[in-house]
């Protein structure tokens, strides 16, 4: 069986998207569980899922609890899930009908501990279509998302929002792996913590999830010192590493992983920050923090090409430079 955990707050414009996308699922419907977790939502959502639970009461099973922040309501999901495997959706997000068929037929066929895809990252518009629902522009996609053999190889530049994936349940439940919460980012220490122990990894080469960027979401808003939230996802990590012994082993691979998003995503949003004051701050947390766990970052041997080229040459004086390209380029 595959469950499906879906946080919801307050996203009654593109609910019934969502549930409509997800009930069309090809899998069959005796595989199916769909964990709606309403996180005190204060618009029409409650009343929406309830509607859907009464309709589809095999398959949606809906949670209510205080608003808490998107980990408190995915972690809840995760314990009450029962399938083999567990996938996730964003309730502002939808998916192609064949998505958990296709995932989770290929990761019984490889016998795989994480199962992903592609997908279509598409930046919501001015205006709205005959269904009343935004219009949408395509953009680039995050990560370079492919089969992999060496699961290190999954460090190196990935798509860490975990809907376009399938996990063993047993790897989140086994290891305790669950959303850091009370911070943004929780998607990357989640992902990076459950590294460790996938085995197998199984990729299907569709793009079959429809990320939808919102204008004024959490990801793409101006969020002023909250931007300062990755250095705690960042001392999550490294806890968890060193905690359970996993930390010499994946050294190279965390060192990369931490200090290119640090200068890369990192650095985008603090461009985005609007004091100049609290922008110095946060530059200057950045390459404290670099400095203090990796400071022979340089001589990782994943830094190479372009992007190895930039990490060895961006500095404290330079960075509000590349603060202002990148937050210009790159969106989320």
């Amino acid at each position: 069986m595959v469950s499906v955990v879906i946080p919801v707050y307050n996203t009654e414009k593109y609910l019934r998207r969502c549930m409509d996308a997800l009930l069309s699922q090809t899998i069959d419907k005796k595989n199916l569980e769909l964990v709606v977790v309403n996180d005190g939502s204060t618009d029409s959502s409650p009343e929406i899922l309830a509607e859907y639970q009464e309709k589809f009461p095999d398959i949606v099973k809906v949670y209510n609890k205080t608003n808490g922040g998107q980990a408190t309501a995915r972690n809840l999901g995760i314990q009450k899930a029962t399938g083999e495997y567990i996938g996730f959706a964003d309730s502002d997000d939808y998916v192609d009908p064949t998505l958990f068929k296709k995932l989770y037929d290929k990761a019984k066929q490889e016998n795989a501990d994480l199962c992903e895809c592609h997908y279509h990252s598409m930046l919501e518009q001015n205006g709205t279509g005959a269904d009343g629902l935004p219009l949408y522009k395509e953009i680039g996609t995050r990560g370079t998302i492919c089969a992999h053999e060496d699961v290190k190889e999954l460090f190196l530049n990935p798509q860490v929002s975990p809907w376009n994936k399938l996990y063993r349940r047993e790897i989140l439940i086994n290891n305790n792996i669950t959303f850091p919460e009370g911070m943004i980012y929780e998607d990357t220490a989640f992902y990076i913590k459950t590294l460790p122990f996938i085995k197998k990894h199984a990729y299907v080469d569709e793009k079959l999830v429809y990320y939808c960027v919102r204008a004024n979401s959490t990801m793409t808003g101006n969020l002023g010192r909250r931007v300062g939230d990755i250095f705690n996802v960042f001392d999550d990590i490294i806890e968890f590493f060193q905690r359970n012994g996993l930390f010499g082993q994946y050294k190279d691979e965390l060192e990369y992983f931490c200090v290119k998003t640090a200068f890369c995503s990192n650095i985008s949003r603090i461009g985005r920050v609007d004091s100049n004051v609290m922008r110095g701050e946060l530059y200057d947390k950045t390459f404290s923090f670099v400095i203090k766990h990796f400071p022979y970052y340089k001589k990782n041997k994943y830094f190479t090409g372009k992007i190895g080229m930039y990490i060895k040459t961006i500095n404290r004086k330079i960075c509000p430079v590349y603060g202002k390209v990148l937050a210009k380029v790159m969106v989320g």
